[in-house]
């Protein structure tokens, strides 16, 4: 049966460059797994439907239209198939009307996925790597607000937890200690296939 690991985070504490160690690290040890971007099969699909959106701008768009681009997304990862996905994604997302789960429960339960890591990190941290990306499109800088997103990624976190039956592990990743942080979920991911790290 495929392996499906979710790895979540606010935006900026450093999923991508955590993902990215993680990636080459798999590499080393020759273990093939994908990592697919949550957001980046949305984005597809809605330029397929002639849409073009920033990434960062799906979650300003109509909340019907959110929903049923997620579970097409969700269908579309499935499909890909593969012995181990690592699905990137937010379990948060602050739109215009308050928080919606980046994994609802109908989206959650046709990834059917085996684990959720969270990587965390210190809200400062956060906010000055937000400071420093140039690349993406970030509307909130506020420690304040940072604080209140991972107070709702954790709480969706749980929610999902619940719903899917499965566990829900932290992992930090302090400032310059990103390898560390991917060594963590490699060894994790390895342990939920029965390897040994």
């Amino acid at each position: 049966m495929p392996l499906r690991v979710v790895v979540t985070g606010t935006p900026g504490v450093g999923k991508s460059t955590v993902l990215e160690e993680l990636s080459r690290l798999a590499e080393q040890e020759s273990l093939r797994f994908k990592i697919v971007n949550f957001g980046t099969v949305m984005n597809s699909l809605l330029e397929a439907e002639g849409m073009k959106i920033h990434r960062d701008m799906i979650r300003r768009q109509d909340l019907n239209l959110q929903k049923r681009i997620q579970l097409e997304a969700a269908e579309k990862i499935v499909k890909m198939g593969g012995e181990v996905t690592v699905i990137d994604t937010h379990l948060a997302i602050k739109t215009n009307l308050g928080y919606l789960p980046g994994l609802p429960e109908k989206v959650l339960k046709r990834l059917e996925p085996n684990l959720i890591i969270m990587i965390e990190a210190e809200p400062a941290e956060i906010e000055e790597r937000r400071k420093r990306d140039q690349d993406r499109m970030r509307i909130e800088n506020e420690t304040s607000e940072v604080s209140t997103e991972l107070e709702w990624s954790r709480r969706m976190a749980a929610a999902c937890s619940v719903v899917a039956g499965i566990p829900v592990k932290t992992v930090k990743n302090v400032e310059g200690q990103r390898l560390k942080a991917a060594r963590e979920i490699l060894s994790l991911i390895m342990e939920v296939q029965g390897k040994d790290a």
